[in-house]
């Protein structure tokens, strides 16, 4: 005869009757918490146990408030060794209104968002320059490529004058005498090469006169040596010449003697 088997049914769980005892550890105050740290929404009272840094909720409000009994871990952690929170069951003074939590909270709020504008979320590299282009006054001084500067600035100055030339006979505003637009540009761009190319052959000029006068320097020091030579000759001999005095040891002796030690 086979025999069923009965599944047992779960029981019928009691409510948790909420507890009157009351924590002897001194009340906390509501106001020295920070806006952060505290929810006094009506209905949902909830504040950061100082204790654990849960959030707990408050209860009591209407009458004497007090922290929940809560554990010393958030509720979301399952662990097999649950601990019972110090606070719980604490009296909170709440000396805070609502109004004013609330404006301290937009406050803060408004402060966070300020700073965070503050504060670009991406750094934007700035982008690498290249070399500084040339003076113009310095075009004449590139070392090797000092050398075709010149050159070519001239035939840029040819084509800027072709350039002005031809629009003077297309443009009838400009071969009446007056100046267009297109024409006035052109003439300053003629100019401006002008003035380079000028600037150019003054630095060149300048660089020649520098190099022939350090080439000419020793030729010329070794002239005007030549031309004291016999001066400075004839004054050694005249000064070899004169006799030596007695008490003056810096007077030059005469050749061929020696001075030698008298004895008394």
């Amino acid at each position: 005869m086979a025999t069923t088997t009965v599944e047992p049914k779960a029981r019928k769980r009691r409510r948790k009757t909420r507890t009157k005892n009351i924590s002897a550890l001194p009340p906390l105050l509501a106001s020295e918490f920070t806006a952060s740290q505290i929810d006094l929404t009506p209905g949902k009272e909830h504040i950061a146990c100082p204790a654990c840094t849960c959030w707990t909720p408050i209860t009591g409000v209407l009458g004497t408030p007090v922290l929940v009994p809560h554990h010393t871990t958030p509720y979301h952690h399952r662990t097999t060794t649950p601990r019972r929170c110090s606070n719980s069951n604490r009296r909170i003074t709440l000396d805070v209104m609502t109004e004013a939590w609330r404006a301290e909270l937009a406050e803060r709020a408004e402060d966070s968002a300020a700073v965070a504008s503050r504060r670009p979320t991406k750094v934007v590299p700035r982008p690498k320059r290249g070399p500084a282009p040339t003076p113009v006054h310095r075009l004449a001084e590139q070392g090797p490529q000092g050398a075709p500067a010149l050159p070519r600035l001239i035939s840029l100055l040819e084509r800027a004058r072709h350039a002005v030339d031809r629009h003077r006979a297309a443009c009838p505003l400009c071969k009446a005498g007056g100046r267009c637009d297109a024409g006035r540009a052109l003439e300053f761009r003629f100019a401006e090469t002008n003035a380079s190319c000028t600037i150019a052959r003054e630095q060149l000029h300048h660089q020649e006169h520098r190099r022939g006068v350090s080439a000419a320097a020793p030729k010329q020091r070794r002239s005007q040596w030549a031309a004291v030579l016999p001066a400075v000759r004839d004054t050694d001999t005249r000064r070899a010449i004169v006799p030596a005095v007695s008490g003056r040891p810096e007077a030059p002796a005469q050749a061929g003697t020696a001075n030698v030690p008298t004895t008394a």
